[in-house]
């Protein structure tokens, strides 16, 4: 890729997340937290999963931050009506089993960074509801460690009740908007002996995030 389609690409991604952020304002109220101050890009962007809508806040978030990152997504989320279009229109990388990993790579390669959610599926609530985050796939300490790039911890919430787990779409109540929080942590590069140790690492910091995220849901919802 030339530096110029690289740009042009790059352009129109950040022109499809301004446009879910201005849709979702209809829906949703979003508070997103600072961006994280990561000193080196690409960046690896590993956040929490507890809704399809996940995709949707973390459009916001990269928006309001600025960044024009690209998520891995299941494949068969691209074969959905308007739910797939939007995964094409926002760059997001369709992955589905063993080379995730590998494609994940050679987009960072390309000098992207790239979002991951590690849980692997939408958790439910049962599997979270301890600390906030499920078990982690050891590949996102796998990645860090292979290609030694910084890793930000994002952890989102509310979206459990915008777009439930199982629901075929969102929750729309023109007359409730629902409040989404998202807040992030700079884990920075692991040093880590093996990947589940570095998985280890950022679900720790996942956890604090995914904390601060629903405090900040809780407070939007006393405040109403």
């Amino acid at each position: 890729m030339t530096p110029q389609s690289e740009s042009a690409e790059q352009a129109a991604l950040i022109s499809t997340l301004r446009l879910v952020d201005s849709v979702m304002r209809i829906f949703a109220r979003s508070d997103i937290g600072p961006p994280p101050d990561v000193q080196s890009r690409p960046a690896i962007y590993a956040g929490n999963h507890r809704s399809l809508a996940d995709l949707l806040l973390a459009s916001i978030a990269f928006h309001s931050w600025g960044l024009p990152i690209r998520p891995l997504v299941a494949s068969s989320y691209f074969r959905k009506p308007v739910i797939g279009p939007l995964l094409g229109r926002l760059r997001c990388i369709p992955v589905g089993g063993s080379e995730a990993l590998e494609l994940a790579t050679a987009e960072i390669q390309a000098g992207w960074s790239v979002a991951i959610m590690p849980e692997g599926r939408v958790v439910p609530v049962e599997d979270w509801k301890a600390d906030g985050v499920g078990q982690l796939r050891s590949g996102v300490g796998r990645l860090a460690l292979e290609t030694g790039l910084p890793v930000v911890a994002t952890g989102a919430s509310g979206t459990e009740a915008f777009w439930p787990r199982g629901a075929t779409g969102p929750r729309v109540r023109p007359w409730r908007r629902y409040p989404l929080a998202v807040r992030s942590e700079v884990v920075g590069v692991i040093d880590a002996g093996s990947p589940r140790e570095a998985t280890e690492v950022v679900r720790t910091a996942l956890v604090r995030c995914v904390e601060r995220a629903d405090t900040a849901t809780e407070l939007m919802r006393q405040s109403r």
